[in-house]
Formats: structure tokens, sequence, C-alpha cells
């Protein structure tokens, strides 16, 4: 059996332990139910007994851990057994789909478009790691074509592909924020603006006499 480190514990106690968004149930038993729905009788008939059982379940928790897999590249093997996989996938297939072979131009297609959709807030990503990548390209995302920059962006989405599995960037899309007006563009209602002139006189001239 695998031995798995101090520093890993934790991590692997967020697949093993109860998930409160699961009403309690773990997530590598999650993905045991969700599997046992794809391939019903035969996912469930390959576990002799509950030993067999509790022997995948720790088995593939720990290689979750020790590849730090995300939960989106979870979703994503899951969608790709139900396209790929008409029998059960072993722990190395199932990797494989949660990790399919990166098509990069493709994914430098997805960031321009959603980039520009994300002005409007209705961008959508396959991935976390083509957010962080197209965010580190800036503007010249959409300011020179694939062929020109396209060492530089496969650069950028394996680093942030690596620095997600290592827990050094978020493993999410972060919510888009209103953007905040220019200096001098800023206005306020004009009663409003001498209420507030009148409480910094008055606050300052209270100052004034309590010296």
């Amino acid at each position: 059996m695998t031995q798995i480190t101090t520093s890993s514990t934790s991590r692997l106690s967020t697949w093993i332990d109860p998930h409160p968004k699961l009403d309690g149930v773990a997530l590598i038993d999650h993905l045991f139910n969700r599997l046992d729905g794809l391939y019903p009788h035969r996912w469930r008939s390959a576990f002799a007994n509950q030993q067999a059982i509790d022997n995948w379940r720790l088995a593939w928790a720990e290689g979750f851990v020790e590849e730090g897999v995300t939960m989106a590249e979870i979703r994503r093997g899951l969608a790709e057994c139900r396209r790929m996989f008409d029998w059960p996938p072993s722990f190395a297939e199932f990797l494989k789909a949660c990790r399919p072979a990166l098509d990069y131009e493709r994914a430098f297609l997805e960031a321009v478009e959603q980039i520009r959709k994300r002005d409007t807030g209705e961008d959508r990503w396959s991935t976390p790691a083509i957010y962080w990548a197209a965010v580190k390209l800036g503007s010249d995302l959409s300011a020179y074509p694939y062929q020109s920059i396209k060492g530089r962006w496969q650069a950028a989405l394996d680093e942030a592909i690596e620095a997600i599995r290592t827990g050094k960037m978020p493993a999410e899309v972060p919510k888009r924020r209103d953007a905040l007006p220019a200096p001098g563009q800023c206005s306020v209602p004009p009663e409003v603006a001498k209420q507030r002139l009148a409480a910094i006189r008055d606050m300052l001239t209270r100052k004034m006499t309590m010296q």
C-alpha cells in the first residue's frame, strides 16, 4: 500500500471524510456512486465484498492526492467516461480521462472568446487553467494570432495547470466584479455632496473646539 506522508494527510481527508455539501457523503464515496450509476451492475459487481470497496476507496483517494487531481478534472473524467468507456475504468484510465491530451490552440481560441464574454458576465470556461493562462497573457491574448504567441500561451497554460495541481493557484474561476469608475468620473447628486461637505465641516469644527 502506498505510504501517505504527513503533508498530504489533510488533503487525503478531503476525499475520505464526510463532505457537508454532499449530506455527509465523502467525495470518494460520491465518486463510487457516480461510477455505479454510469455502469449499473458492471461497476459494483467488480467488488467481491466491502473490504474490496474499502481498498478501492483508499487507493483511488491516495492516487488523487499524489497526482493533485482537482474536482474540475474529476468532473471532466466522468464526462469522458460517458463518452469513452463501455466498461468501468481502471485508475490509470480514469486519470487519463480526467486529463485528456491538451489541444493548446483550441484552448487559446476558448480563452479569446471567453475573455471577450467576461465583460458581460457570460463567460463559461471548460477549465480554470485556461482562465488563469488568459489572465497572464493579458491584452496580448486578443492582440496577436495564435501562431505569433503560441509558445507563450503553451507555457502560460502549462504553468497554470501545474499551479492549480499544487495548490498555488485557485482551482476555480473567480466571479466577475464590476469595474470601479475611473478617477474623476465618479459623481454623486449635488444634494448628497452638500450633505457630505457639511458633515466634514461639522466634524472639523467640533475637533477645533475640543482643543
